[in-house]
């Protein structure tokens, strides 16, 4: 019960039905759900707790979850009803389709799952996302030197050259610990794991290894396993620093395009670029974790012999 989950929120559900003579919908016919008191801190962390737990979530997931229900009950004075999403929902029904669909899987988890009133949310739909209409405009060679001319610190230099050259995505950058970097063969294998993203197995060129190895030098925190210590702010400044040097927006998400298009341009397969980008099923990626089969995807890799900074 929502009113368990919640102690200091009363609750209260009305339903009524539209006797269908007409074609118009009639508001009254909407389950409501009416929450007379603001929610208090401990829910919120109950709401974390049931997304850590329960659902199994990524830490960042449920961090933006969060933020987004607290937003979504400011909004509508804390009133969990089928107006007020759909009124919450309509403040986003003009913005790019995934930002309104990202609302939607939010206000699912909240709803439908936590609170267990689907019949609230169910008729919302996802927004058809087209991306094959909306082209990425990718930096060249130049543009991409001076991204990388325009980091002012060891630390933003090697996250730069790492996520260009790798093709992994900003949570599996940031999600890297050291044991999953091999030196040697300058792979990486990153354990990341979720129900809809997975890691591949991939590599890195020279120019990064040279600033990998720098990078690794100045760390004296060897208890840490993590291999990027770093904040959301020094996150944000590498890619806003690029941006503004290379006058082109890059960000992790351009330049794993990137790094897709190029290896496609030197001819590699797309079920290799797929291991790289961690497209493939599980069952493919075990298959390439060690031995002959590791070094024959490495050989594959450098034969697109990736440049950022020639």
């Amino acid at each position: 019960m929502f009113r368990d989950k919640f102690p200091k929120i009363a609750l209260l559900v009305k339903r009524s039905f539209v006797d269908g003579a007409g074609f118009e919908p009639a508001s009254s016919a909407m389950p409501t759900v009416a929450c007379a008191q603001p929610e208090s801190i401990k829910s919120i962390k109950e709401y974390e707790e049931f997304l850590r737990i329960n659902m199994r979530l990524e830490r960042i997931t449920v961090k933006t979850s969060c933020e987004v229900i607290t937003r979504f009950l400011k909004f509508a004075n804390n009133t969990v009803s089928y107006e007020t999403i759909k009124n919450y929902l309509t403040t986003y029904i003009d913005k790019k389709p995934k930002t309104y669909n990202s609302q939607i899987t939010e206000l699912r988890r909240f709803v439908r799952d936590y609170l267990g009133h689907e019949n609230l949310i169910r008729t919302f739909k996802m927004a058809p996302v087209d991306e094959a209409q909306q082209p990425v405009d990718l930096p060249n060679k130049k543009q991409l030197k001076k991204g990388f001319e325009a980091q002012h610190s060891v630390l933003a230099k090697v996250v730069y050259l790492l996520t260009a050259t790798t093709g992994l995505r900003k949570c599996e950058i940031l999600a890297l610990q050291k044991q999953n970097i091999n030196t040697k063969l300058r792979s990486v294998i990153a354990n990341h794991y979720t129900r809809k993203k997975r890691s591949g197995i991939t590599f890195y060129n020279r120019e990064c290894e040279e600033w990998l190895n720098k990078y690794l030098e100045t760390r004296h925190d060897n208890n840490d396993p993590k291999l990027f210590v770093t904040s959301d702010r020094q996150w944000r400044k590498i890619w806003r620093n690029a941006s503004k040097s290379a006058q082109t927006k890059i960000t992790p998400k351009i330049l794993r395009k990137w790094f897709s298009t190029e290896m496609g341009e030197q001819l590699i397969p797309d079920r290799f670029i797929d291991i790289f980008q961690g497209r493939a099923p599980r069952s493919v990626l075990a298959k390439h974790y060690t031995g002959k089969e590791l070094m024959r995807l490495k050989r594959i890799y450098e034969k697109a012999n990736l440049k950022v900074l020639a």
